[in-house]
């Protein structure tokens, strides 16, 4: 852009230079000013500051993991490549953490398989037990049914012997049952509970039961004899023991029944055990996704240059503990604090150069802040970031950059030196020779640079502008044009 200035100017001066020839050798006589014609070119607004190449993108790496750090040999100012390992972990004890995972979830998983099967084995037995109950429950009916068939009358006259005998048979069912129900319990019972006092107290208890029973069938021995005739009485004596045996039966099934349905598992049971295994499961799953995060290190996602490190090799990091900063290259900036004379003139997109020890990078105005920060001299400034286009490896974060910001570029548009412009309370103006005399001409002015000034109104192309020193006062005298 410095050159297509050079440029410029050069064809405006060939410009000016063309019309002072012909003013100098005008007709009339007066005194001699420097002047210039106006004329067409190109012009740009421009507003220069300084900042440093900074990084667009600065990245915070962080601890995914709690871990000693095996190896970390950067420093800040190194230049990472992307994909580079920069940071690796010692798994030791991610490694132990998941064998211990992996330990638990299959203890877990038979220990459900074990209940899953005995409470089958329990189920199947409960069955049977039911099945037997059902049994035994239609058999005593119809032998209860077989002794009610008797005479009236025989029944009538044995009714007070046969309700003895009905008591003390219910009386021996009963004792029948306990003696089933601390079998079962007895049979649930260690190798060394059953040698122990426990064990011995059950057995003794079932001694007992046994030496009631046998006291019943004494007492049922002992009952009158019916007043049957011998046919009569054998087939009623079949029936009673026959209901005794159906009885004792009837009473052990419905005994196992009860023991075995309290070992059968229900669905809220299952569905438990079910957990404890997705549980167990899901922290190996958890201990393994932890040992693939310490074994990947930290790598680089970008290419860039490490700007700050907060960890050293060999020290135990917590998992979301800060470990470096590093900011890419492939987008770099310039940061220029713009004062508030020239903040309204600056968008986002306008053109931008930056110049580094002497290289030249095209940029482009991408971010202006809507804070207002105080620089060095106490004035309050706005930051407007320059973005490099193409940097390379010759931009060194933090380096200085002068930046120039194009803030209005303009083709063909009038022009006049900068030195003949004026300004009062009614605007812009400048001084021309018209007729060999000085003349005031208020213009409207566009954009300007340190050597021109655009003319939007007021002049026309070829017209003379004087461009040294002139006042009202000499509005009106004869003058020619000069160069010097």
């Amino acid at each position: 852009m410095r050159k297509k200035r050079i440029v410029t100017a050069a064809v405006a001066v060939a410009a000016i230079s063309a019309c002072i020839g012909l003013t100098a050798f005008g007709k009339g006589g007066g005194k001699q000013h420097e002047t210039a014609c106006v004329t067409r070119g190109s012009i740009a607004g421009s507003i220069e500051e300084s900042g440093n190449v900074d990084g667009e993108d600065e990245y915070t790496y962080f601890a995914r993991v709690t871990a000693p750090v095996e190896k970390f040999d950067i420093k800040a100012g190194d230049q990472v490549s992307s994909g580079d390992i920069l940071l690796t972990y010692d798994t030791a004890d991610y490694e132990r953490s998941v064998s211990e995972a992996a330990i638990t979830r299959e203890q877990s998983e038979d220990d459900v398989k074990g209940k899953i099967d005995k409470s089958n084995e329990y189920s199947s037995k409960y069955n049977k037990a039911a099945s037997d109950d059902n049994a035994y429950a239609v058999l005593y009916a119809w032998q209860r049914e077989s002794a009610d068939s008797q005479d009236e009358s025989q029944y009538t006259e044995n009714w007070n012997i046969q309700c003895e005998a009905d008591s003390l048979n219910r009386r021996m069912a009963d004792k029948n049952e306990d003696i089933a129900e601390k079998k079962t319990e007895y049979e649930k019972l260690s190798a060394a509970e059953k040698a122990g006092e426990k064990g011995k107290k059950i057995s003794e208890e079932i001694a007992e039961l046994n030496e009631d029973i046998a006291g019943i069938d004494r007492g049922l021995a002992g009952l009158p004899p019916a007043q049957m005739n011998p046919e009569e009485y054998a087939r009623y004596h079949d029936t009673v023991n026959m209901m005794e045996d159906i009885n004792r039966n009837w009473t052990q099934a419905k005994t196992e029944k009860r023991a075995y349905e309290e070992g059968i598992l229900n669905m809220s049971q299952k569905e438990a055990l079910k957990k404890q295994t997705e549980l167990a499961k899901s922290k190996e799953e958890a201990a393994q996704i932890e040992l693939e995060k310490a074994l990947a290190g930290v790598r680089a996602d970008f290419s860039g240059v490490v700007t700050e490190c907060m960890v050293k090799e060999g020290s135990i990091v917590t998992k979301g503990a800060p470990l470096f900063r590093l900011v890419n290259t492939d987008d770099l900036k310039v940061t220029v604090m713009i004062s508030k004379y020239d903040i309204g003139k600056i968008r986002v997109g306008q053109r931008a150069t930056a110049d580094v020890a002497g290289r030249v990078y095209n940029g482009t105005v991408q971010r202006i802040n809507h804070v207002a920060v105080s620089d060095d001299s106490d004035k309050n400034k706005v930051a407007v970031e320059v973005h490099i286009d193409e940097p390379d490896e010759y931009l060194i974060l933090g380096i200085e950059a002068d930046v120039t910001i194009f803030t209005d570029e303009e083709e063909g548009v009038l022009l006049i030196p900068y030195s003949a412009l004026y300004t009062d309370n009614d605007g812009d103006y400048c001084y021309v020779i018209e007729d060999g005399v000085i003349a005031k001409k208020y213009i409207r002015a566009g954009i300007r640079t340190s050597e021109y000034a655009e003319v939007k109104e007021g002049l026309a192309e070829n017209d003379v502008v004087i461009t040294d020193a002139v006042t009202d006062e000499q509005i009106g005298e004869k003058a020619v044009g000069s160069v010097h």
